[in-house]
């Protein structure tokens, strides 16, 4: 859809921004790669990383949104040099790139019930499981032109809220080649799946 009409699509950038999309673009010009630099995005990673696992421990939220909430508090105060973003960057190139296919599949066979998957297997359940995942992309879809959002990627990020935790998220991405999302699908995962256990909770004990 995003190729036939492309207006709804944001080529991965999920805000309706001009400004943002061409500094974005900018960005992305190739540039060489170097490792001591891509060192020390790791580096900084962990560290976002180790910061979000302690907040975890405080505030009872997820630490890979806490580290995700940080490191964008981080990039709109400017406290991180420009060096040690571009390391980051690279890093990120590096794992999209090389170990996407690796960590899909090894996660998805690691954590994967397939047993219990064959158990339940039947017609009701898949066509539970396809309107459930068509219902959450229909949703990002058609609020995404009310939220200065793309449809394609609204749409792509709301429907990772069906997914399988991270390996969904990757499975989903992949595939769409939205691996750029990852920050928005796994705040949709965690967050928004946490809500929605909770509220299924609560609307169950009060109709039971």
């Amino acid at each position: 859809m995003g190729t036939r009409r492309p207006s709804l699509s944001g080529s991965g950038m999920l805000i309706r921004s001009h400004e943002d999309n061409s500094v974005f673009a900018q960005n992305q010009r190739a540039q060489p790669t170097d490792f001591q630099l891509m060192g020390a995005g790791l580096l900084m990673i962990c560290a976002f990383f180790i910061v979000g696992g302690l907040l975890e421990k405080v505030v009872h939220i997820p630490g890979p949104v806490l580290m995700i909430l940080a490191a964008v508090f981080c990039k709109y105060a400017k406290v991180i040099p420009a060096a040690m973003e571009l390391g980051a960057h690279s890093c990120y190139k590096f794992v999209s790139a090389a170990l996407v296919w690796p960590l899909m599949i090894g996660l998805g066979m690691l954590y994967v019930p397939l047993e219990s998957v064959v158990a339940v297997f039947s017609v009701g359940y898949v066509v539970v499981c396809g309107s459930i995942v068509i219902a959450m992309a229909l949703s990002g879809f058609l609020i995404a032109s009310r939220l200065n959002m793309y449809p394609v990627e609204a749409a792509i990020v709301t429907s990772c809220h069906s997914g399988l935790g991270g390996t969904g998220d990757v499975a989903i991405l992949s595939a769409s080649n939205r691996m750029g999302l990852m920050p928005f699908a796994q705040i949709a995962t965690r967050i928004g799946g946490a809500s929605t256990v909770i509220t299924a909770t609560l609307l169950l004990s009060w109709l039971a």
